[in-house]
């Protein structure tokens, strides 16, 4: 974990809600709410959260939150550490009519162990890409579950250190913070550089189309712009990755992975105790192995190549890069790190994999050849 001083922290962080504050002005409406709610659902695998109290940490626009109700939240508790924030998402409370008691917004820190063990407990704790900006990343997750009813779901985003290879998270960190202190120009030109470098460039390499990906970009209702400008901006920042994630959770809560997106600058991880949760372990009885039957077909580096044209019509695609809800298993861990380049998947390996057309492209944990490595590997259909 990099050191950073309080001071530098102070100086450079970076103010979300302004720029929240600007996009909730200028872009908010119902499709926008909608592109959250059906991403929550999704993820989440879940009709709708009718009964539940949800708690949002981090709110920012409070985008999230009112998904959260309209999903039949009945109650929902928000907070951010940026004051600007907490205005701009008590405007998006006002802007949807929902009254104070059903949605309360307030200020505080996800660093504040005293005020998280003070507003009771939440089926739903929620934080997306949040926690990696506190400039004690672990603290604020351990803190985070405190709020979580022994039955209830954890749901967090974070910088993912299994994506950010090459330019590495040193880096990253370094540009953010010249980014901070630069001027509004040298802003803009960082963040089109930025939106090329990430989003253009690699379709067109892979032979996809980019500007396509660019116009239907709506992740967790944000657009393409906003979510290069918060990732830029984002400081003091660390990463995560899914290893070292997995086992916090288990260890800190005692909490079991059931679902997790990877492929975008954030991994995505959804968190329950399967001993305390009908519902994880009715979805995880539905998730069939397949036994996947060696030889692998080596395609260059880590790369190994194995067929599955029978879900062609599921597999990410130029219309769609993150639609395969494929996982491919090593033993009996979910190697996780999906909807990578192929490039990546070759040059990296450690358990990146990629669901395109017919094929599984696929690298063992330790990079090692899956003919011979002694390991069994599986997929299943819908992780």
């Amino acid at each position: 974990m990099l050191y950073l001083s309080w001071w530098v922290m102070a100086e450079l962080r970076y103010g979300f809600g302004k720029n929240w504050g600007e996009f909730v002005q200028k872009k908010l409406s119902d499709t926008i709410i909608n592109d959250s709610v059906q991403h929550m659902r999704k993820f989440g695998r879940m009709d709708d959260l009718t009964g539940k109290t949800f708690l949002d940490i981090g709110c920012g626009s409070g985008i999230h939150s009112l998904a959260a109700i309209r999903l039949g939240a009945e109650h929902v508790v928000s907070f951010d550490y940026d004051e600007n924030s907490v205005a701009t998402s008590r405007k998006v409370r006002e802007w949807a009519g929902i009254p104070e008691s059903r949605w309360e917004i307030f200020q505080g820190s996800a660093l504040d162990p005293k005020m998280l063990e003070s507003i009771g407990k939440f089926d739903y704790v929620y934080s997306w890409g949040v926690l990696h900006h506190t400039g004690a990343m672990w603290e604020a997750v351990r803190n985070s579950m405190i709020p979580l009813k022994p039955d209830g779901e954890y749901y967090i985003a974070l910088y993912s250190s299994d994506i950010y290879l090459d330019p590495t998270p040193e880096f990253w960190i370094k540009l953010k913070r010249a980014y901070n202190q630069a001027d509004p120009l040298t802003r803009k030109l960082m963040e089109l550089k930025y939106v090329y470098w990430i989003y253009i460039r690699p379709e067109i390499e892979e032979g996809r189309t980019a500007l396509g990906r660019i116009a239907s970009y709506g992740k967790r209702g944000m657009t393409c712009w906003t979510d290069a400008k918060d990732w830029m901006g984002g400081y003091p920042m660390e990463f995560a990755g899914y290893q070292e994630t997995r086992a916090f959770c288990e260890k800190e809560g005692g909490l079991d992975l059931v679902n997790i997106l990877t492929g975008e600058g954030c991994t995505e991880y959804l968190f329950a105790k399967l001993s305390d949760s009908p519902k994880w372990r009715g979805i995880e009885a539905t998730r069939t192995r397949v036994p996947m039957q060696a030889p692998y077909n080596h395609v260059g580096g880590a790369g190994y190549n194995f067929s599955i044209p029978h879900l062609s019509a599921t597999a990410d695609s130029n219309a769609d890069h993150m639609r395969s809800q494929v996982m491919i298993y090593e033993n009996d861990r979910p190697l996780a790190i999906a909807h990578c380049t192929h490039a990546d998947v070759r040059n990296h390996g450690g358990g990146r994999f990629s669901h395109w057309g017919n094929d599984l492209l696929f690298s063992a944990s330790d990079n090692s050849d899956p003919n011979t490595n002694g390991r069994s590997y599986s997929f299943c259909e819908t992780y």
